[in-house]
């Protein structure tokens, strides 16, 4: 992932994240991301805690790897899901596994 995709896709997070809190919880929150990240931290709602992880792997530059592979996520598939953690080749592998167990 290019250095620039990193800095779109914390905004789309960060935005993603302000969206969820203002609509579902009625916050308003500050623009900067540690303020996002404060008032996330205040809620136990899984998609809350998925788009903070995602800010994470983002400072960590690791947002977009796969991490069952370790391959790149494409841009795409983030712009649709931006908590995805596996590849489309993982994706299927996991869906395809857990089909298998029924």
């Amino acid at each position: 992932m290019k250095p620039e995709d990193f800095l779109k896709f914390d905004k789309l997070v960060v935005n993603k994240i302000k969206e969820l809190l203002t609509s579902r919880y009625k916050i308003a929150v500050q623009d900067s991301k540690q303020d996002v990240l404060e008032a996330v931290s205040k809620f136990d709602a899984a998609d809350l805690n998925e788009l903070a992880f995602a800010l994470r792997r983002i400072e960590k530059g690791i947002y977009g790897q796969c991490v069952i592979c370790r391959h790149d996520i494409p841009t795409e598939v983030l712009e649709v899901n931006l908590t995805a953690r596996l590849c489309p080749s993982c994706q299927m592998a996991m869906h395809e596994k857990s089909d298998s167990s029924r």
